[in-house]
C-alpha cells in the first residue's frame, strides 16, 4: 500500500508542490542553458579578442612593410627610369583637373636606348638575389603565398619579405612592367606565419595568419582595407572562400592602411573625375565589355602561362632568365617607341613601363588623346598588348613584381579603348566624358575574372576610384567576365574550394565519417566460405580473388574469419582433409547496420584490422557484409586516399 503522505504529493492534495518542483526544474534547465550560451559568447569574444592580438601586429608590420617598399621602389625609379632613361613618368592621384604629363627628354632624345640596359640590370638584381638567398621571391609572390597556405601549413621563411621588397623595387624600380601587391602580400603573409610560429600557434592558425598578412598587405599598397580583407579570403580559390580568415583580415588590414595613410594620405589611389556615371541605355555595352574582357583575359592567361613555361624549361641560371626576360620586355617596348613615332608622347610605349598608374589616372581623365577616334583606338589597343607582353616577360621570367597591378592597367586601358569604340559609334549614347566610367569598369571585370576573386576586386576597385555610381554596370562586367573566362585563371596555386584542399583534409574527413552511414559505404566483393570448405579450397579462392581475409558465414550467421597467413601455415598434405572452420578467428571489428563509417573505423583502430564486419542491429542478427579501411578512405575528399583500396 502507497504511504497516505506520498500518496497526497500524486493525487494532487499539494498541487502547488507539483507546480513549484516544475518550476525550480525549469529553472535550473534554464540557468544551464544561460550559462552554456554565456561560455560560448565568452569562448567567441576571448577569440576575438586573441585574433585581435595576433592581428593588429601582423597589420602593422604589413603597413610598415608598404611604406618601406613603396619608398624603395619610388627612389629607384627616379633614379632609373627617371634620372637615366630621362623618361617624365606620371604618378595616379592629383587633383581634379590637373594635367597628367609624361614623356622622354627631347633634349637627348637617344637616352631612351638605355632603357633596355637598366632593365636587364634591375632584372638580373632581382634574380640573383632570389637565387642566391630564397629562390620563393620570385615572380608575383601570390601564388607563392596560396601555395604555402595550402601545402606548407602556411609557413614562409622569415627572409623572404625583406628579400622580396628588395627583389621588387629592383624589378619595377628598373622600369619592369608589374604590380606593387605581391611584394606587400609576401611581407604580411610571410610576417604572419613567422608570429604565428613565434606564438606556438597551430597549422590551422598558422595559415589565418598568412592570409591576414596577404590581405593587410594588398590594403594598404591599393588604400582598400576592406577590399584588402575579401582578397584574402577570397584568392585562396577559384570558386570558394576563406570565412574564418575575413574577421582578423579586416583588423590587419585596417591596421596597415592606417599607418600607410600617415606616410601619404587617406585619399584613394585614383582620382575619379566628377560625375562619372552610367545610364540605362549603356548595360549592354557593359555586358559586352565584360565578355571583352573575357576574352583578353584568356589571351593574357595564355601568353603569361606560356611565357612562364617556357623560361621554366630553359637550363638557365634564375639570374639569366630574368635579365632576358627583362632584356626582351625593354626591346619591345623600344620597338613600339620607334614605329609609333606620332603617337601622343609616346604613350603605347611608354604605359608598359613600370606599375604604370598614372597612365590609368590620365585614362580615366580622358587626357590620353586630344580627340577619340580610329587611330587613338589603335594606340589603346597596342598598349593592352605590349602590357600583356612585357609583363609575360618580366613576371614569366622570374621577376619579383605582382600580376594585380599591371592587370588593373591593362583593363583600363581595354575599358578606355572599347569605351572610345562606343563613343565613335554611338556619340549620343556614350558621350566624350563616360568614356572614364569605362575604362574603371574594365579594370574590375579584367582581373576580376582571371583572378577569379570578382567580389574582393569589384570592392577594391570601388575603393581605389573612390565611387561607388558605377557598381551596378561593374557587378554586370565583372561577373560576366568571371563567367565566361571559366575554369582559366592566372594563379596557377588556385583550387577549386575547400574540399580540396590539404588544409581542410581533416576537418571534412571528420564531417565525412561522423555523417555517412556504415551502409552508404562501399561492401567489400569479399566471397564467403562456409564451415565444410576446406583449406584447399578457401586457399583457391584467396588466389582467384586477392583476398586475405576471408568471411565464414553459415545460414547468414557470420561466425568468424579465415586470414590467408593461417592458411598457407597448413603444410600441402593437410589442406584437402582439414576444414578452414580449424584456423577461424573471432571478427573483432564488428559494427551494426546503424553505425556511421567513423565507428566503423575505431573499431577497425581498436581491432587491430583492416576490414569490419557490418551486421544487422535488430534480433536475429544477421551478416550484412564487409567494409574496408582503404574503400572508407577512398571515399573521402580528393587528396585523402589517393590509392585504390587494398586486397581485404
Amino acid at each position: 500500500m502507497v504511504p497516505r503522505s506520498v500518496s497526497n504529493r500524486n493525487t494532487g492534495r499539494f498541487p502547488h508542490w507539483t507546480r513549484y518542483t516544475r518550476g525550480i526544474r525549469q529553472s535550473v534547465r534554464q540557468w544551464r542553458a544561460y550559462g552554456a550560451s554565456r561560455r560560448s559568447l565568452l569562448s567567441g569574444s576571448r577569440n576575438l579578442a586573441r585574433w585581435a592580438l595576433i592581428a593588429v601586429p601582423i597589420g602593422v608590420v604589413a603597413g610598415f612593410g608598404a611604406v618601406a617598399f613603396y619608398l624603395l621602389w619610388y627612389a629607384l625609379t627616379e633614379l632609373l627610369v627617371v634620372g637615366v632613361v630621362g623618361i617624365t613618368y606620371p604618378l595616379a592621384g592629383g587633383e581634379l583637373g590637373q594635367t597628367v604629363t609624361w614623356g622622354t627628354d627631347v633634349s637627348e632624345p637617344l637616352r631612351i636606348l638605355l632603357l633596355p640596359l637598366v632593365m636587364t640590370a634591375g632584372g638580373y638584381g632581382a634574380g640573383l638575389l632570389a637565387q642566391k638567398f630564397a629562390p620563393e621571391i620570385q615572380g608575383h609572390g601570390t601564388d607563392e603565398a596560396i601555395t604555402a597556405f595550402h601545402h606548407r601549413q602556411g609557413q614562409i621563411r622569415a627572409r623572404v619579405p625583406l628579400l622580396k621588397i628588395l627583389a621588387s623595387s629592383l624589378t619595377l624600380g628598373s622600369g619592369g612592367s608589374g604590380g606593387r601587391e605581391g611584394p606587400v602580400a609576401q611581407v604580411g603573409g610571410g610576417f604572419g606565419s613567422v608570429l604565428a610560429g613565434a606564438l606556438g600557434l597551430s597549422e590551422k592558425d598558422r595559415r589565418t595568419a598568412l592570409a591576414t598578412g596577404l590581405g593587410a598587405g594588398v590594403g594598404a599598397i591599393f588604400k582598400a582595407p576592406l577590399g584588402g580583407a575579401l582578397y584574402a579570403t577570397e584568392i585562396m580559390y577559384t570558386g570558394d572562400f576563406e570565412p574564418e580568415v575575413f574577421v582578423p583580415a579586416v583588423m590587419a588590414s585596417v591596421t596597415s592602411y592606417a599607418i600607410f595613410g600617415l606616410f601619404f594620405g587617406f585619399t584613394t589611389l585614383f582620382t575619379s573625375p566628377t560625375g562619372v556615371g552610367w545610364n540605362i541605355q549603356q548595360i549592354p555595352l557593359y555586358a559586352l565589355l565584360g565578355l571583352l574582357c573575357a576574352g583578353a583575359g584568356l589571351f593574357f592567361i595564355r601568353m603569361y602561362l606560356s611565357t612562364l613555361n617556357w623560361f621554366q624549361r630553359k637550363a638557365w641560371p634564375l639570374s639569366q632568365r630574368t635579365a632576358v626576360g627583362a632584356l626582351i620586355a625593354g626591346a619591345c617596348i623600344l620597338g613600339v617607341f620607334f614605329l609609333f613615332p606620332w603617337d601622343t608622347s609616346h604613350f603605347a610605349a611608354l604605359s608598359s613601363i613600370d606599375v604604370g598608374y598614372g597612365f590609368v589616372q590620365a585614362a580615366m581623365f580622358d587626357q590620353i588623346f586630344i580627340t577619340i577616334g580610329p587611330f587613338a583606338v589603335i594606340i589603346l589597343a597596342v598598349a593592352v598588348i605590349l602590357r600583356m607582353v612585357t609583363t609575360s616577360m618580366t613576371v614569366g621570367s622570374g621577376g619579383s613584381a605582382g600580376l594585380f597591378g599591371t592587370s588593373v592597367v591593362i583593363g583600363a586601358l581595354l575599358g578606355s579603348g572599347v569605351g572610345g569604340v562606343f563613343h565613335i559609334l554611338l556619340p549620343h549614347q556614350v558621350p566624350t566624358a563616360d568614356i572614364a566610367a569605362f575604362s574603371i569598369v574594365g579594370m574590375m571585370a579584367f582581373f576580376g575574372g582571371i583572378s577569379k576573386a570578382p567580389l574582393a576586386v569589384l570592392v577594391m576597385v570601388v575603393e581605389m576610384a573612390g565611387t561607388y555610381s558605377l557598381l551596378l554596370p561593374a557587378m554586370l562586367a565583372i561577373f560576366i567576365a568571371y563567367a565566361a573566362t571559366g575554369s582559366s585563371h592566372i594563379y596557377v596555386a588556385q583550387i577549386d574550394s575547400r574540399i580540396q584542399s590539404p588544409a581542410h583534409r581533416d576537418e571534412y574527413r571528420d564531417y565525412f565519417l561522423q555523417e555517412t552511414p556504415v551502409l552508404a559505404l562501399p561492401k567489400a566483393e569479399a566471397v564467403e566460405v562456409t564451415p565444410s570448405t576446406t583449406i584447399r579450397d578457401a586457399l583457391d579462392v584467396v588466389a582467384r580473388t586477392g583476398q586475405t581475409t576471408l568471411p565464414m558465414v553459415d545460414n547468414g550467421r557470420l561466425l568468424g574469419v579465415v586470414r590467408f597467413r593461417e592458411l598457407v601455415e597448413t603444410p600441402e598434405p593437410q589442406r584437402g582433409s582439414l576444414l578452414a572452420y580449424d584456423r577461424l578467428e573471432p571478427c573483432t571489428a564488428v559494427v551494426t547496420t546503424d553505425a556511421t563509417a567513423a565507428e566503423a573505423l575505431r573499431a577497425m583502430e581498436n581491432a587491430n584490422s583492416s576490414v569490419a564486419a557490418i551486421v544487422t542491429a535488430g534480433s536475429p542478427v544477421r551478416y550484412v557484409g564487409l567494409v574496408t579501411r582503404g574503400g572508407i578512405l577512398h571515399m573521402l575528399p580528393k587528396g585523402e586516399g589517393a590509392a585504390r583500396p587494398p586486397p581485404i
